[in-house]
């Protein structure tokens, strides 16, 4: 390695607001086939333990023919994406993509993103729950 080489880089998002509170990471897997996950994805964690962008709508079958049931699975809010995340086109694939979050911090409520026709401010108080806490940023 060269004595001034550049390794990295570094581009500032504004996506979180403060320090101040403990930021905790944590692991989860998300469901393959929803393309490119960006930094700042609201994850939401089904029963089964996979994670979707929050605002998706995830339906389970259940029985077959006549006896078959379509039922709206419930998510819950798990965590912010710390970094981009492709999670490929298959929606057949079988293997979860890994994937970390932030767990607890404090965020800039512009930089959250959620699934389309979704409004971030519709998960805050699930948010507040886990120690997620949303804040305004003043752009100069």
């Amino acid at each position: 390695m060269k004595m001034y080489e550049q390794i990295g880089e570094f581009t500032p998002d504004s996506l979180i607001v403060s320090p101040d509170f403990p930021i905790l990471k944590s692991g989860i897997g998300l469901k393959p086939g929803y393309g490119v996950l960006k930094r700042g994805s609201l994850i939401a964690k089904s029963p089964d333990g996979a994670g979707y962008l929050a605002g998706t709508t995830v339906t389970v079958t259940t029985g077959q023919g006549d006896s078959a049931k379509t039922e709206t699975v419930n998510l819950s809010v798990f965590g912010i994406l710390t970094d981009d995340t492709d999670t490929g086109t298959d929606k057949n694939a079988t293997d979860n993509i890994p994937a970390v979050v932030y767990q607890t911090g404090e965020f800039n409520r512009e930089a959250v993103k959620v699934a389309s026709g979704a409004k971030v401010g519709t998960f805050e108080d699930e948010m507040k729950k886990i120690s997620i806490f949303l804040r305004s940023v003043q752009n100069y």
